[in-house]
Parts: C-alpha cells; sequence; structure tokens
C-alpha cells in the first residue's frame, strides 16, 4: 500500500542527548480536540522507551519545513513529565507527554487525530479489520536515518492474530496485544502501527450479469504502538533450533490501550483547565460586548509550559 506522506510526518526519533547524538527509539504525534477549535498535542512511545531517557537529558529529531532536521532538547535537570497507564502500568508498553517546543510552526510534523483516526476492538468489526489486513510500522532504521534530514522506514506485515487473552511478555505483565508478521528492529520500538482496511467491491462480470469481487484497499487507520518481537526461549526445542531468535512476529499495544494513559486524571485536568482559560478569554468585555477571536493555534503552548518545565531549542522564523 502507498502510505501518504502525513503518516510519515507523525514520527520522531528519540535519543539521549550526548555530544553524539545516537538515535535509538521512535515515538509519534497524537492530538486530541480541545473545546474551542484548539487541540492538545502529545508524543507516545513505548514505556521500556521512555524509562531508558526520563532520568537525563534527551532529545527529539524532527524535521522543518525547510528540508532540514532539527533538534529539539529538554532540560535535565527538572525533565519532562511521562505518563503511563493509571491502572496497570506493568501490563502496557506505552507512555505520552504533551508536546509543546518553541517555534512548532515551522516543524513539518502531523499527527493522529484521537479518536477518528485509531482502531478500536468496537471499530475493528465495523470496518472489518482483521487477521490479514495490511500493517505498516513507520519509524528509525538505526542503520540510516539521514544527515540533514531524519528519514523513518516503514515495514510492511499483516496482521496476524487477534488474541482474546493476554499474552505473555517479557519484562512486562502479561498484556493485550496484536500479533502482526513482520520482524520488528532496533530503533522501531515505540514507533506507530497503522493498518489498511481492506474494501470488497464487486463489478459486473463478463455476461453482465454474474459480479466479480475484488479486494481493494480503504481507510489508514492507528491499530497500535510497536513494543517488540517475539523472541524464541531459552532452551527452545531442536524442532525450531533452525530459526533465528526473532521469530518474525511483532508484539503491537492496541491504539485503545493509549487512548487510556491520555485519559490518565492529570492530563484530562490539564486539559480541561486550558479549555477553560480559553473560554474566558472569549468571553464578551463590558465594552465591546463581542467575543474575542478564537485562537488559531493548534494548541495552547503557555498553559502546558508550567506543565512540562521543557526547554526545547528555538527554531528561528521563516523569513518574509
Amino acid at each position: 500500500m502507498r502510505l501518504p506522506n502525513q503518516v510519515l510526518n507523525t514520527v520522531c526519533f528519540i535519543a539521549h542527548d550526548e555530544a553524539e547524538i545516537r538515535f535509538g527509539g521512535t515515538g509519534f504525534l497524537v492530538a486530541i480536540k480541545g473545546a474551542h477549535e484548539n487541540a492538545f498535542l502529545y508524543t507516545v512511545t513505548a514505556k521500556h522507551v521512555a524509562e531508558a531517557v526520563e532520568h537525563g537529558p534527551y532529545v527529539f529529531g524532527v524535521n522543518t519545513k525547510h528540508g532540514k532536521k532539527v533538534i529539539l532538547e529538554t532540560e535535565g535537570s527538572d525533565p519532562v513529565k511521562w505518563y503511563y497507564h493509571p491502572t496497570e502500568p506493568n501490563a502496557v508498553d506505552a507512555a505520552v507527554t504533551p508536546f509543546a517546543p518553541s517555534g512548532f510552526e515551522n516543524l513539518d510534523v502531523d499527527w493522529v487525530r484521537f479518536p477518528e483516526m485509531v482502531v478500536t476492538p468496537e471499530s475493528m468489526q465495523k470496518y472489518g479489520i482483521g487477521i490479514g489486513d495490511e500493517i505498516a510500522v513507520i519509524g528509525l532504521f538505526t542503520g540510516f536515518s539521514g544527515r540533514e534530514r531524519h528519514f523513518p522506514i516503514a515495514r510492511i506485515g499483516n496482521l496476524a492474530m487477534v488474541p482474546s487473552e493476554r499474552v505473555p511478555v517479557k519484562d512486562f505483565d502479561p498484556m493485550e496485544a496484536y500479533l502482526a508478521e513482520g520482524r520488528s528492529i532496533g530503533g522501531l520500538s515505540g514507533s506507530p502501527v497503522y493498518v489498511r482496511q481492506t474494501v470488497n467491491v464487486q463489478v459486473p462480470g463478463p455476461d453482465g450479469k454474474t459480479p466479480l469481487a475484488f479486494a481493494a484497499t480503504g481507510a489508514i487507520f492507528l491499530l497500535g504502538l510497536m513494543h517488540g518481537h517475539w523472541d524464541l526461549p531459552k532452551g527452545f526445542s531442536s524442532l525450531i533450533q533452525g530459526e533465528t531468535t526473532n521469530m518474525g512476529i511483532s508484539i503491537v499495544v492496541p491504539a485503545h490501550k493509549i487512548m487510556e494513559i491520555l485519559n490518565h486524571p492529570e492530563l484530562v485536568d490539564m486539559r480541561k483547565k486550558t479549555d477553560e482559560e480559553i473560554a474566558k478569554e472569549n468571553l464578551p468585555t463590558p465594552d465591546s460586548k463581542l467575543r474575542k477571536q478564537k485562537p488559531e493555534h493548534v494548541f495552547t503552548q503557555t498553559d502546558f509550559e508550567t506543565a512540562l518545565k521543557k526547554a526545547s531549542r528555538k527554531i528561528e522564523p521563516k523569513k518574509k
């Protein structure tokens, strides 16, 4: 399937802030609508990626609209707060943090709209999404990610299992997960996993009566987040000794588990307070009786800055 550029632009790369930046994980941007034509942006990644960087300075790698890569820095002495699943943090390998860098308007980024662009167990039934549908993992290829610009790689596979039971996973409690055909490689942890709907199309046959059925591709949805690959257990039997350690089966954290993190009480309260502040700004004044113009930006940066306690590298505005 041909992937839209907007899908590629949802990802960012994550690394420790060192003299030589070496990216090791992937994140992606999501958005939740506010009450006043605003939106709240968040970076999503795997929990094990967030835990690896949260106690020290780290950076996000994204591109600018000028076609160049830029490094967004975080302040190690007062780091960005990552939010994990509020009720089962040891069974959901996902984390989110608000995204509000300086110079946002100059970044060449896009985001997944929650809940419109995500697939849930209910919408899988509605849209006929299931085993065999094509999936795409968009993320970091550590072998080459670009010198002048960040280039994400797309790994294509298929949805292989939608279990109704929890899946045993190394270093985590048994988790809700999908299994996908397609190898996960180093750097793809935290990557978005998209699924393409299969649409059945019928056209008249040669006799004009008997219909012929064809499978066509439909809409793209966020299936979830890449956790990693399924490893062979230690001491495996001689029957499977010829296989590699990576079985070629990827473990995907479902998108609805990410939504549960986005509905973390602290994040919900933060969004509520921001919307209330915007509502106050839009109240009519005693003199004019006119409402102020609604904000055109996609998020309210000022209200996030206190919560984030974050310093990002400024990007020079585009010269007119």
